[in-house]
This record gives structure tokens, C-alpha cells and sequence, in this order.
């Protein structure tokens, strides 16, 4: 058995106890495996913070024709222009933007967005295998993937001290998967290395991130060379209430919404609670998550607008992914009161 299988038995078998039983004492055991922390609770601060600043913005403002091809650049100013139509208070298009190269190979890039110098949102921009740019996901606000501070309490709980483990030969490495894994990984010499996902802090199964990082190709194309399609305009958010999955289980026990309906209830189901469940795959996802809003995107390109929606917000950062993604490893349901 593979470990896919292994956490998709896990999975079903959880499914069938609430179905059958409402065993809901074995399904919060399993919701602890996927929540080691809940970032938003924690709120102390690390002492290894202080030895990370190396990591942070102003190490790469003036690095990025070094840190990103000049097509990875404009393609975020495009988005970030595009962005900027949707609300006049949120002025993406005069925000410097910061990159980094996410690994395993250098196909994708975090874009941190300041104004002032104040944090304002991000994009994670990833290059296919065909040589086009896509925008796997983005966020509004101060909250960002690979924050410091969610970084630095996981190494607490783990009894790590990253100024000592740098100081050893230590590395720190911010790696993304997709479709949608943000993670941290911490190298610690004659040690396995430690994966961290970088959305709320949990330590990932080794195990698992090795076999992504072994199936991880490099792309194809020549980077240069990658085409980068005209934005549009983008719609205001519209923002739902968030909820936490593990505070009512009772999702687990309905059917799917069904994929051709999954857009309408999002956009228009506004008094209902909708979670995304991958599934076996929740490991990648950070999931089960609640849909906590969505916004539209708008191409000339396209005959139909662009459904991002916005998963987390509760015990995770929020994040704006589009339904296309969500729907190839996933589904959704509706919590039934």
C-alpha cells in the first residue's frame, strides 16, 4: 500500500464511522492529524525570528532580475494591475513587488505585494510544462505563506532553534507543490529533514513531501520564452462567513455538490456553509477547508469569467484558487444545520 492509499483508506474510513455511527470522537482524532497547530490561536513570538530576517523582503527588493525572469515580472504586474480594478482602496497597481524562487527546480515564484512598506497581499505564480504562466493563487491583507512568525512558532513545537541549526550548516528552503502546497523545508544536518506547511504551521508527512519532490519536473520551456496572456478586470470580494470544518462534522455525512452546480452555490448560496474536502489528497490542500468567498475574473479571452475562490481564513491564512484547480482533486460540500 502505497502512502496515497494509506491516507485515502484513513479518509473513507473516517467518512464510513460518522455515516454509520456518527463516531464523531475517531473523526477529531483524524482532524488532529491535519491540524497540528492553529496559527490564529497562536500568537506568541519566537526567538529564532531574529535569525530569519535574512529571509524577508528587504533581503530581495533589489534582486529581482537575479530572483525572477523579466516574462515572471511583467506577468505579475499584469495581475497586479488587474487586481487593482477590483477595489479603489486596495492600489495593487503602485505596489512594489518582491519575488522569490519557490523550490523543488525553479518553476514557481512568490510575489509579496507592500505599499509603504506595509504588507498588502500576494501571488504565487507558477510556470507549466506546456511554458505558460498561470496564477495558482494569490491573497489579500497582511497575511502571506512562508510568514516568519508562523515559521518560527512550528520550530518552537519542535524543540528547533534555526539561528543554531543555520549556524551548523543548517538550510531553510520555501518549496511549493502543486496544486496548492506551501511549505517550508528545514534540512538539519544528520537529521531527516522536517517539511512545514507554510499556511498554518503543521509538520507534513516526510514521507509524502519526499515522493512529491522526486515526481517534481523541471519545465520544459525556456523561461524567457514563456507566454504571458493579457489580464482584464477583476470584480470586488465577496467575503462569507468563516467557519472551522472540525467544529461540525455533520458535512462529512452528505453528498458532493455536484461539479456543474459547485459555481452557482458558491457565487449564490450565500446562507450556507460550504467545506472543500480533497479527500485523500487534504494533506496538499491543508484541508478539509470553508469556502470563505470568491472572486471574478474577467478575460477577453474567455467566454465565461474566472471563479477564484477563496478557501480558509479560520485556522489558515486566506487563500484565492481557481475552482478549475479545486474541482481536479477535490469536492465540495454543504453544512446542513
Amino acid at each position: 500500500m502505497n502512502l496515497k492509499q494509506f491516507f485515502h483508506m484513513c479518509w473513507n474510513n473516517a467518512r464510513k464511522t460518522v455515516c454509520i455511527s456518527l463516531g464523531l470522537l475517531s473523526c477529531l482524532a483524524l482532524f488532529s492529524f491535519w491540524s497540528i497547530a492553529n496559527a490564529e490561536e497562536q500568537k506568541t513570538s519566537s526567538p529564532y525570528l531574529a535569525s530569519s530576517t535574512a529571509y524577508g523582503p528587504e533581503h530581495h527588493a533589489s534582486q529581482n532580475d537575479k530572483l525572477a525572469p523579466a516574462a515572471v515580472q511583467r506577468f505579475a504586474e499584469q495581475q497586479a494591475a488587474a487586481l487593482g480594478t477590483a477595489n479603489a482602496e486596495t492600489d495593487w497597481k503602485n505596489a512594489d513587488l518582491d519575488f522569490y524562487p519557490l523550490g523543488p527546480g525553479t518553476h514557481s515564484w512568490l510575489v509579496q505585494a507592500a505599499l509603504d512598506g506595509k504588507p498588502m497581499g500576494y501571488m504565487i505564480i507558477t510556470a507549466t510544462e506546456q511554458g505558460h504562466l498561470m496564477l495558482s493563487e494569490y491573497g489579500q491583507g497582511e497575511q502571506s505563506p512562508y510568514n516568519n512568525e508562523l515559521l518560527g512558532q512550528a520550530l518552537d513545537r519542535q524543540h528547533v532553534n534555526l539561528e543554531a541549526l543555520l549556524a551548523g550548516g543548517g538550510e531553510l528552503h520555501r518549496g511549493y507543490a502543486l496544486p496548492l502546497l506551501a511549505y517550508w523545508k528545514v534540512e538539519q544536518p544528520n537529521h531527516p529533514a522536517l517539511y512545514i506547511d507554510a499556511t498554518n504551521g503543521d509538520v507534513l508527512p516526510s514521507e509524502l513531501l519526499k515522493l512529491l519532490e522526486a515526481d517534481s519536473k523541471q519545465v520544459s520551456a525556456i523561461i524567457t520564452k514563456l507566454s504571458i496572456a493579457p489580464s482584464g478586470t477583476v470584480d470586488p470580494i465577496h467575503l462569507r462567513p468563516v467557519f472551522n470544518p472540525a467544529d461540525n462534522l455533520l458535512w462529512m455525512t452528505s453528498k458532493p455538490i455536484a461539479a456543474n452546480r459547485a459555481r452557482e452555490v458558491i457565487q449564490h448560496g450565500e446562507d450556507q456553509e460550504i467545506v472543500f474536502s480533497a479527500d485523500d489528497r487534504n494533506v496538499v490542500y491543508g484541508g478539509p477547508l470553508p469556502v470563505s468567498g470568491y472572486q471574478l475574473w474577467h478575460t477577453e479571452q474567455e467566454t465565461e469569467s474566472i471563479l477564484y475562490v477563496a478557501l480558509g481564513g479560520k485556522t489558515s491564512i486566506q487563500r484565492f484558487v481557481p475552482l478549475s484547480t479545486l474541482q481536479q482533486d477535490g469536492q465540495f460540500y454543504i453544512l446542513k444545520p
